[in-house]
């Protein structure tokens, strides 16, 4: 059973065991066993309290790894590039200066492939751009944010202009998501949109593979792209299937002990 648009505010503890979770609404909800796939920062210090960390759990989240944050422009043309190449990454002679920050290359990636994301004629197109949190953290809530974000779409629409000729004038719809937006809609800390950045660092994380559990709590388990660096939806579902062998490997052992 699915509940929608129910956000968990605490997930409750009995015993030193996760009991099940508390709603901001107060409903609570009794569980054997529980599995959060949510955020993982918010997870262990908001909607546990902090209680259930040691050394390693805070190392993990005191911000010594690199966070995978992106700034996305999406574009509804005009236009069919269903006969352009997918994904396309477009080397720079002179770099792009874009929200306070120097880009090399540009990826334009549009989804023509697909008939069902647009209509007839029409092509859905992204550029994503790794981007600093902290700058749009500082502005969020001014009216600087929002010329920011016009500026941007802006800035890659011209640049699309240098390389689809006439693209400038057949943009129908344009959206810019930033970390805040990523942040406010899913909860990421950070508006991290694929958890710990691939990095020299993070790969012996993801080596060493990550606990899905917390230290001094049972029947309590994490899943998604914190405890799988790298991210994205097969890290995501493997992550998910190990945390059910978690649960299975666990009341295989009390049916041993009770039998």
């Amino acid at each position: 059973e699915i509940t929608y648009s129910a956000p968990v505010e605490r997930i409750l503890v009995e015993n030193g065991r996760a009991a099940g979770v508390r709603l901001y609404n107060d409903e609570e909800h009794r569980a054997d066993v529980v599995i959060s796939a949510a955020d993982g920062r918010a997870t262990i210090f908001d909607m546990l309290g902090g209680e259930f960390v040691d050394r390693g759990v805070e190392k993990t989240y005191d911000g010594r790894y690199q966070i995978h944050t992106q700034l996305q422009v999406s574009l509804g043309i005009d236009r069919d590039l269903s006969s352009e190449p997918h994904w396309v990454t477009h080397l720079l002679d002179e770099p792009l200066l874009i929200a306070g920050q120097q880009y090399r290359e540009i990826s334009i990636k549009h989804f023509g492939f697909d008939p069902t994301l647009a209509p007839v004629g029409k092509t859905a197109v992204v550029v994503n751009l790794r981007t600093d949190y902290r700058y749009w953290q500082r502005i969020y809530g001014r009216r600087l944010y929002d010329t920011e974000q016009l500026q941007v779409a802006g800035q890659v629409i011209d640049f699309l202009e240098t390389r689809y000729l006439g693209i400038g004038g057949q943009v129908e719809v344009k959206d810019v998501a930033t970390p805040l937006s990523y942040e406010r809609f899913t909860g990421n800390w950070q508006g991290a949109t694929c958890g710990f950045l691939l990095t020299d660092k993070t790969t012996s994380l993801l080596l060493q593979g990550l606990e899905q559990t917390l230290p001094g709590l049972d029947d309590f388990y994490m899943c998604g792209h914190w405890v799988e660096p790298g991210g994205g939806v097969p890290q995501v579902a493997m992550s998910g299937r190990n945390a059910i062998q978690h649960v299975c490997a666990a009341a295989g052992k009390a049916f041993l002990v009770d039998g």
